[in-house]
């Protein structure tokens, strides 16, 4: 089958800039520029200043925003202008295939990442994130739950000062211009920037282009690669909370919240934390949703960080009557997962079939390839991925479970 993630050939610039290129015989191009940081390499104190630069680069680029937002869609593209993640930001076009068109936009992206003056626009975006921050959490005790999770969790860890990359109210006020400009000046460098592309350019002609760009500006800088830090596994100081609603809001439905958040270590197989993934959904909700009616629908979901899966199980609009059962039918659930060796050969039979049906989109792909890089500094092949799922054993899940005990895991319950 087609693996369009081995179509990827690479080339390293003279000024550090990576390159990673897959040709597809097609008249566009997506092309995706990767900066090696986001709010993990926050300061102290000055976290949401990743997110906050993001929203600056493009006010501030040679350019105005108009028009660069103009120019890409006078041509049938359409610009992405920036997303913060905790390992990295990124900026994207897509545009027909046209040497004209290409020079341009290249042009307008090399001003604007590797050399703009961030003097423009930054009390009004300083109003946008907080704003952006008030919608994300529109009550304060939205906040203080997700920060009460993260310090139980995350301990020591650059995690528990965040909830969001978008930092707090408090950190992005203390932001200056000078600290936005110092950390550009430091982290929108050639060395630590990838490019992707993917569409009808060959890598030469990607490089071609870039070197008659201000692309080819050699700026200092190094490849900023936090040391992936030991994770603390051991059990959280607090594995329950209790929060009742009432006490804060008028709350207009007797209905309750379940959610339990685990870390499981990053030397585990990521395929086998989808297989359970995939076993705790099938089984959670034949249970509690089907046989019981508790609740609407049952979620589980990871998040892969470079140095643990975060796996959590959440239930939203659960019925009251419910509220003081849930935690041990869903700890029987979790337990039973580990006898059920026909649903392990089905779940991983069906991750094997599925594996090669992607949407196969140079905007999905580009994204694909710029989130492994931001998180393993490597582009994952679907043969590589076919190969982990194919390794999977059942003991692989009974060592899994082993980190989804009570006592390892972070558990909310809001009620009215």
């Amino acid at each position: 089958m087609w693996d369009p993630y081995a179509e990827f050939q690479s080339a390293t610039l003279p000024n550090g800039l990576m390159v990673y290129a897959a040709y597809w015989p097609r008249p566009w191009e997506a092309i995706g520029f990767l900066i090696h940081s986001g709010a993990e390499y926050d300061p102290i104190g000055l976290e949401g200043i990743s997110h906050f630069l993001e929203h600056l680069v493009s006010e501030n680029a040679i350019v105005q925003k108009e028009v660069i937002e103009a120019f890409f869609e006078d041509c049938g593209g359409r610009v992405h202008l920036g997303v913060t993640s905790y390992p990295s930001t990124y900026y994207r076009f897509f545009v027909p295939i046209d040497k004209t068109i290409l020079s341009k936009a290249f042009s307008i992206f090399g001003h604007m990442l590797l050399s703009a003056k961030i003097e423009r626009c930054v009390e009004r975006e300083r109003q946008t994130v907080i704003n952006e921050f008030r919608h994300r959490y529109p009550l304060k005790f939205q906040f203080d739950i997700d920060t009460r999770e993260h310090k139980a969790l995350y301990r020591g860890h650059w995690l528990e000062r965040f909830t969001r990359p978008l930092g707090n109210p408090e950190s992005v006020s203390r932001i200056k211009q000078n600290d936005l400009q110092l950390y550009y000046d430091m982290y929108y460098t050639p060395a630590n920037m990838s490019i992707v592309g993917v569409g009808g350019l060959q890598l030469s002609e990607i490089i071609d282009l870039l070197s008659e760009s201000p692309f080819a500006i050699n700026k200092k800088g190094v490849r900023t690669l936090l040391p992936i830090p030991d994770i603390d596994v051991t059990p959280p100081l607090e594995t329950r909370y209790v929060f009742e609603m009432s006490k804060h809001i008028v709350v207009p439905m007797e209905v309750g919240v379940y959610r339990s958040v685990a870390k499981i270590p990053g030397n585990i197989n990521g395929r086998a934390v989808r297989i359970i993934k995939e076993m705790l959904i099938e089984v959670l909700n034949e249970e509690i949703r089907e046989r019981r009616a508790w609740a609407y629908a049952i979620n589980v979901s990871q998040h892969n960080f470079r140095e643990f899966h975060e796996f959590s199980i959440s239930c939203d609009s659960l019925a009251l009557k419910a509220i003081n059962h849930i935690e041990e039918v869903i700890e029987a659930c979790i337990a039973s997962i580990s006898d059920r060796e026909d649903l392990f050969e089905r779940i991983k039979h069906r991750a094997l079939a599925s594996n090669f049906m992607i949407d196969e989109t140079a905007k999905y792909v580009c994204d694909d390839v710029l989130d492994d890089l931001a998180t393993y500094q490597r582009i994952i092949t679907l043969e590589e991925m076919q190969e982990d799922l194919e390794q999977v054993t059942m003991n692989d899940i009974k060592d899994i479970l082993q980190w989804l005990r009570p006592e390892r895991r972070w558990t909310l319950i809001m009620r009215p």
